[in-house]
């Protein structure tokens, strides 16, 4: 028999590589004189900026900036804080597939986290900090899977699913401004440190665009500059805002989410008012299920024919949306090893996330928060770090979700300790795209021998089995389904291999 190689390519978008990658990062840093001498280190946080990537040469390189927001306190047992930079690099191997479409190009999707942050005072104006960079790398493109053979004695059974189909962009970043203004008859007061989180209210998929709306939540902390070791008080602020992120190949039909990140925040201080500027930068994908049509089986009605068949596994979107939902709890102090008689000065604190199930037809994404809080008593200021729980509901559990792509922000979080108990309340902004898997085979070869006249009696009388399909018998006995149908007189069945085409027929003519 003679081996032909298919035709017609499947083509469709997979999962092309998958990599994670840890990167060790560590600065030193030296405060100007202006800045007060370190005391202690109360609190170091890390922000990781989307990184710009590269792919070309059989791997992919990324590069980004970590804003590290230092919190200490001075020779004058007052808080104070610092913000630096520094840079992250890392490389990547694509190692492709054969059967990539480069032509297409490659996505690469790149989500990173910075843990087990560490800092240390080196003199009293120097200090290091150290910490892990987790990055999930993940590669998508076009592959031509499987097709079709050539003759006009062939055969064909077709199939059809969908496959996903992903678009990511990432847009410039946004620029913000807004002035709070103050009482003037109210004390002098100093910023000792501020934060900005990305609200995203609104997200939705346009012609080669995500559209989104939403909102910049500041939070400054201060003090009185005549008691700078009283407790701190917060001063909150959201500043709205809208940007189309170019999102190539993206389509109004497209489920979309997205997820933001603020940079370059500026606080200062004037008389009577406070001036806030910031930018966002926004990172957005589109996805949507396209539909594929497959060779199932093939069979010659001249000639003998033996056919091999892949595996292959289609991703399928599931859902891509933003959400947000609340955590409110109440913990004992003495479960969290909280001294009675503290006061919660200052809480933020940074996201964990674990498994995504399906039960009873709703997702559940799992996680936890890690709340950073400095405490305050006696004139003093400490940290201390406490864990929760969460469950985030999503609707429409049918299938089991295969991948996660999930981001949880926390926007706003504050604690009380009240009696003997700490109540914490904190609102998390969530960006999620689950998948799951569809397993499919598909005709990749046939072998067909030379030509030979088919021989059949005038009458031949089928008596099929339970096991028989109308595309089985017809396989059998080599001649065209449409044949068949005609000589039986038989309705078209959705399928021709289904167990429903030979439904109440005891026997066929062929």
């Amino acid at each position: 028999m003679n081996t032909y190689e298919m035709k017609d390519t499947v083509r469709m978008q997979a999962t092309v590589g998958e990599r994670t990658v840890l990167t060790e990062l560590g600065q030193e840093f030296t405060l100007p004189d202006y800045q007060p001498e370190i005391k202690r280190l109360i609190r170091v946080k890390a922000t990781v900026l989307p990184a710009d990537k590269y792919v070309g040469g059989g791997s992919a390189e990324c590069t980004g900036t970590v804003d590290y927001q230092i919190l200490y306190t001075g020779n004058d047992g007052a808080l104070y804080s610092t913000t630096q930079s520094g840079e992250y690099r890392f490389t990547v191997p694509t190692e492709l597939p054969s059967d990539v479409e480069l032509g297409e190009g490659i996505v690469c999707d790149v989500t990173s986290v910075a843990e087990q942050m560490t800092g240390r005072v080196q003199a009293p104006r120097r200090l290091s900090v150290k910490c892990r960079l987790r990055s999930r790398i993940r590669f998508y493109a076009t592959r031509a899977i499987g097709g079709v053979a050539d003759g006009e004695d062939l055969e064909r059974l077709y199939g059809e699913s969908v496959c996903v189909r992903r678009f990511l962009g990432t847009g410039e970043a946004v620029a913000l401004a807004d002035e709070i203004l103050c009482d003037a008859n109210d004390r002098a007061m100093r910023v000792i440190c501020a934060e900005g989180q990305v609200f995203l209210t609104e997200v939705t998929a346009g012609s080669g665009c995500v559209n989104c709306r939403g909102e910049l939540c500041l939070k400054l902390l201060c003090c009185h500059d005549d008691a700078p070791t009283e407790p701190p008080y917060t001063v909150t602020r959201r500043i709205p805002f809208t940007q189309s992120v170019p999102v190539d190949g993206a389509e109004v039909n497209c489920e979309a989410s997205a997820r933001g990140t603020c940079t370059e925040l500026r606080i200062t201080v004037e008389e009577g008012r406070i001036l806030c500027e910031a930018s966002a930068v926004l990172e957005a994908r589109a996805m949507r299920n396209e539909r594929i049509a497959y060779v199932r089986d093939l069979y010659s009605t001249k000639r003998a024919c033996e056919t091999a068949h892949t595996a292959v596994t289609l991703p399928q979107m599931i859902r891509c949306a933003n959400g947000n939902f609340s955590l409110n709890t109440a913990i004992p102090l003495e479960e969290v090893g909280i001294r009675a008689g503290l006061s919660v000065a200052d809480l933020s604190g940074t996201v964990t996330l674990g498994e995504t199930e399906a039960e009873r037809g709703k997702y559940y994404l799992s996680g936890k928060c890690r709340f950073h809080a400095v405490l305050c008593g006696d004139g003093e200021f400490s940290a201390h770090e406490l864990e929760v729980p969460f469950r985030y509901e999503m609707e429409g559990g049918e299938a089991i979700p295969a991948d996660t792509d999930a981001t949880v922000d926390l926007i706003s979080c504050r604690a009380r300790v009240d009696g003997e108990r700490i109540g914490l309340d904190a609102e998390l902004a969530v960006s999620v795209a689950l998948t799951a898997n569809a397993q499919v085979a598909l005709l990749t070869e046939a072998a067909l021998g030379s030509e030979t006249e088919c021989r059949h009696s005038s009458y031949t009388v089928c008596f099929p089995s339970r096991e028989d399909t109308l595309w089985s018998v017809a396989k059998r006995y080599r001649i065209p389904v449409t044949a068949l149908l005609a000589r039986n007189d038989l309705a078209e069945a959705p399928a021709a291999d289904s167990a429903e085409s030979l439904a109440n027929v005891h026997f066929l003519l062929v």
